[in-house]
């Protein structure tokens, strides 16, 4: 037994540099291992109908091996910083998804539309509207999948595949029931789209569905329980990735979204959005009253978010072309403080940072911060009684549009080859007569 355990780490020395590296945590590792397994089940199971399956798209094995170079990669990484390149906890974002789908599909009024992700969703996909072409494949990451979907379903005729991922098995199952509810099933299936020769796939992702769009075209959506950071899709293989509020808890946002630009066919289309740094600063700014107040210091309470400048960088370092970025500013009102922090449970956008304190917040604390909040971002500013003017939050949101690398496409011009200035072009405009 001494001597092989001698060996071994021998072995972890050559291997690592005269260094044996300390093992990562086995949930990490596990679960950068698990998910694209969970697909393997999916990807064996062929589909009884003559239309698309989910074997087109996945490449389960391509994924297990980026998963064990990364789990490698993980081991090294640890073994130097104790692991201090994870951002948020892959774990808390599945289970905080998990909340999220079972809220929503038990709330008490019967409705799981949330209507902050519905317009996310919406702002997003008018994007793709812009587009003059057909995107019949579609990849859908994470975040408001079942809005994405529904939109699809009812705004794209062009849209014939939709392949929805998610790390949430839970929110999976969300999304796949509420297409099934809103939309009808085509064919003989037994209400919701499935084949009935086809039985539920063992140990991960759904069964795939067939539906009617709006104009009664039938649509195939393929259901692939995978991390989006290890995404086991075939490259080249849909014309279109929709990522609505999905990639912001990614760990290796760059990582991931390369992977992304490697399943677009050339020349197709990467469309995200994702929450930015000013998103929830009021919650900020009011938890770290609240807390100095009661106990001296400030926590981490807010995930860290990307920020305007960086997303050009991201599309960049993915290999995107013509990379463009925008913003939008929502503002929210809410009765409370509880109602804003019971949305964003319903949204499944909790706290997932690595770094975040942990247990409940303080009775004491939470009331400071309550009251902190409501004195200093009322939503009615004139309202004497805070209780009735409400609060608002703000969410920030960041639209980041690149295109795969492909042959026709256009060109950015040469720095300094325009012949106009931008002092002449504004001389000009001021030329043009004010409208009546």
């Amino acid at each position: 037994m001494a001597t092989r355990r001698a060996a071994t780490a021998a072995l972890r020395r050559l291997a690592f540099g005269g260094r044996a590296p300390a093992l990562p945590r086995r949930t990490r590792t596990d679960a950068a291992l698990a998910i694209p397994a969970r697909a393997l089940a999916f990807a064996s199971s062929s589909s009884s109908s003559s239309s698309s399956s989910a074997t087109e798209f996945l490449d389960v094995e391509a994924a297990q091996e980026r998963a064990r170079a990364r789990a490698a990669a993980l081991a090294a990484k640890n073994a130097k910083d104790d692991g201090g390149m994870f951002v948020f906890d892959r774990a808390v974002v599945a289970a905080h998804r998990d909340r999220a789908a079972y809220a929503r599909a038990t709330h008490p009024s019967n409705d799981p539309t949330d209507p902050l992700l519905e317009e996310i969703a919406r702002r997003t996909l008018d994007r793709l509207a812009d587009v003059k072409r057909a995107f019949p494949r579609v990849l859908v990451l994470g975040g408001a999948s079942d809005a994405v979907v529904g939109l699809l379903m009812r705004e794209r005729a062009d849209v014939e595949t939709v392949v929805v991922t998610d790390v949430s098995m839970d929110m999976l199952k969300f999304t796949r029931a509420r297409a099934a509810a809103s939309f009808p099933a085509a064919g003989d299936g037994d209400g919701d789209g499935d084949d009935d020769e086809r039985d539920e796939p063992a140990g991960g992702s759904l069964p795939s569905q067939t539906l009617l769009n709006k104009e009664g075209d039938p649509v195939r959506l393929h259901y692939v329980h995978a991390d989006e950071e290890c995404l086991p899709i075939k490259p080249n293989s849909v014309d279109v990735v929709v990522a609505a509020c999905g990639l912001h808890w990614a760990n290796d946002l760059p990582g991931a979204m390369t992977r992304a630009r490697e399943t677009l066919t050339p020349d197709g289309l990467f469309l995200a959005s994702v929450f930015g740094g000013e998103t929830m600063r009021e919650m900020r700014i009011a938890c770290a009253v609240g807390e100095l107040e009661r106990e001296g210091g400030v926590s981490q309470r807010v995930s860290p978010l990307a920020r305007v400048r960086d997303c050009g960088n991201l599309l960049t370092r993915a290999g995107m072309t013509l990379p463009a970025v925008d913003v939008d500013t929502l503002t929210m009102r809410y009765p409370n403080v509880m109602k804003l922090i019971d949305h964003v449970r319903f949204m499944g956008e909790g706290n997932a940072s690595a770094s975040r304190r942990p247990g409940p917040v303080r009775r004491g604390t939470a009331a400071a911060v309550a009251a902190a909040y409501a004195t200093m971002f009322p939503a009615v500013e004139n309202e004497s009684d805070l209780e009735k003017a409400g609060v608002e939050a703000t969410f920030q949101v960041l639209y980041m549009t690149g295109w795969s690398p492909g042959e026709g496409q256009q060109v950015a011009s040469e720095r300094g080859s325009a012949g106009v200035s931008l002092s002449q072009l504004e001389q000009e405009l001021e030329k043009v007569p004010e409208p009546p």
